[in-house]
């Protein structure tokens, strides 16, 4: 009989090296998440703001998406909310953004509505359930506490419990059915975590 405990334990983490293509466009502070089968990478600097997109599907292969980010910029956050993968907030030529962008699992650009509910950069962002939540961030001379959250529909949610401390430039990740918002800068560095649940 197959032991799966044995074939399961056995399974690693191994590295395979630069075998994907390069990026179509050398750049850093860009935001990337997951749609189906793709990996997506968009928006960054170099000398300029950048609204590339770049995707990937599982095996490795670089696939043309030809609708870019509808504005270029960097210190943006991207997370998944069920078959698409939302680029939202950042900064770009004119200040801090508020623009969402969103692409689905066959990497066509798809309409969003509702923007972010404050423009702002340097912020994260995370899925659980079905949401991206987006939250913190900085603009206008402040930062931010504000969460903003999208559904598999697209549809801005109400986030009524903003992020206990304004703050940019922190962490966010998923673990079960909560995301997670850590660390940060307000003048100092924070080390606040606060948690969302998807119920």
């Amino acid at each position: 009989m197959f032991n799966v405990w044995w074939f399961m334990k056995k399974r690693k983490v191994s590295y395979v090296g630069t075998t994907a293509q390069p990026l179509s466009v050398a750049r850093n502070q860009l935001a990337a998440a997951s749609a189906g089968n793709y990996a997506l990478f968009g928006g960054g600097y170099d000398r300029s703001y950048k609204n590339t997109v770049d995707a990937y599907d599982d095996t490795l292969t670089k696939q043309t998406v030809t609708n870019m980010l509808s504005v270029a910029r960097d210190h943006l956050a991207a997370a998944s909310a069920g078959n698409y993968a939302l680029f939202g907030g950042g900064y770009g030529d004119g200040g801090p953004k508020n623009t969402v962008d969103a692409y689905d699992d066959t990497l066509t650009k798809q309409t969003v509505t509702n923007m972010l509910s404050v423009a702002r950069n340097q912020l994260a962002a995370a899925s659980v359930g079905n949401y991206a939540l987006f939250g913190g961030g900085y603009s206008g001379g402040s930062y931010k506490n504000t969460v903003d959250a999208y559904d598999d529909t697209l549809t801005k949610q109400t986030v009524t419990n903003m992020l206990s401390v304004a703050r940019d430039h922190l962490a966010a990740a998923s673990v079960g059915n909560y995301a997670l918002f850590g660390g940060g800068y307000d003048g100092g560095y924070k080390n606040t975590v606060d948690a969302y649940i998807f119920t």
